[in-house]
């Protein structure tokens, strides 16, 4: 286990600069996703304390039509500690060189002093277990495949951590933020040896209204219009193989709950346990951080009216479930 799901404070005063770190060999641009994104490893030693010596980070920069896009990264790891979800530390960062700014996120594997471990795609498991699956659309992304698939590790000679509780979790929390983009390639698995866990709930960017311009913003505090967004979001992944549509987020955690109904209780203690007047609170710090991108306090106040809106419509769909 490495830091994911830990609450770790990032002074308003130490946004990371990483002009003179040192690229990844392998992946000093890192291939995957559609966003540009830079491997790193800190420097040993760091003048940071809340980072790792000689750790990789992932650097996510600010670019295009919503420049501001890396704050969702950096917001939704805050989410996580708060719902217990455990989501790689991401923090503030800029780069001297390029006049860039970005999210700075903890590479969720190789840890120091801990068991190396080899990490292994959802895509890789859709691939094999579906029949011309199509990597690059995912439409046959489905929960059915996926559940069968890990019940079926968990009944071998395999030490399998509780999947069912983690896929709980992390679509509660892809609920609460509105993530539409948790693909086969945003999850997977962690295996040494004959021992398996999912990975951390990475790669959150899509999410918490990144889209909507600051100049719309205003007609999101109406109700209808706020439900209306709300019910028309969808996860990536379907129910079932042969869906017509990706789940809509709320809908998915009900049909998560009619199936084990036990997650139902899991579900709600979490809620209940959800700070939002401090996640309020750390959301308006950070508007503090001095650099060329700032999150803006109109933005930091409509992510929070947002967030309260999911969680109060995700509250009120699992209230009537025993």
């Amino acid at each position: 286990m490495g830091r994911e799901g830990q609450c770790i404070n990032q002074p308003i005063t130490e946004a990371v600069n990483i002009s003179n770190w040192k690229k990844d060999d392998e992946f000093g641009i890192y291939p995957e996703g559609a966003r540009d994104k830079t491997l790193l490893y800190s420097p040993a030693p760091s003048s940071y304390k809340f980072l790792i010596p000689n750790h990789r980070y992932l650097y996510k920069y600010a670019f295009g039509r919503h420049p501001d896009q890396f704050w969702t990264e950096i917001i939704a790891y805050q989410v996580g500690c708060l719902l217990n979800v455990p989501v790689p530390p991401s923090f503030v960062a800029f780069d001297e060189n390029d006049d860039s700014c970005g999210a700075l996120i903890e590479w969720f594997l190789n840890y120091p002093e801990q068991p190396e471990e080899r990490f292994v795609p959802g895509g890789d498991m859709m691939v094999n277990l579906i029949p011309n699956f199509d990597r690059k659309k995912g439409q046959q992304h489905n929960f059915a495949t996926v559940e069968n698939h890990l019940n079926f590790l968990s009944s071998k000679k395999v030490s399998m951590a509780d999947w069912l509780a983690h896929w709980c979790d992390m679509l509660l929390f892809d609920a609460l933020i509105g993530n539409t983009d948790r693909h086969q390639d945003n999850w997977g698995l962690l295996w040494q040896f004959l021992r398996v866990r999912m990975t951390p709930v990475f790669d959150n960017g899509t999410s918490l209204g990144y889209e909507i311009l600051e100049r719309n913003m205003d007609d999101f505090y109406k109700p209808d219009r706020m439900r209306s967004y709300i019910n028309k979001g969808r996860h990536h992944i379907r129910w079932q193989l042969h869906d017509e549509y990706p789940a809509q987020h709320i809908e998915l955690l009900e049909s998560l709950v009619s199936k084990y109904p036990a997650m139902a209780s899991r579900i709600k203690n979490k809620l209940k346990a959800f700070d939002m007047d401090r996640l309020k609170a750390i959301i308006a710090d950070s508007t503090k951080f001095e650099i060329r991108i700032p999150l803006t306090e109109k933005r930091a106040e409509f992510v929070c009216h947002l967030i309260e809106s999911r969680y109060l419509a995700i509250s009120e769909r699992i209230e009537k479930y025993p």
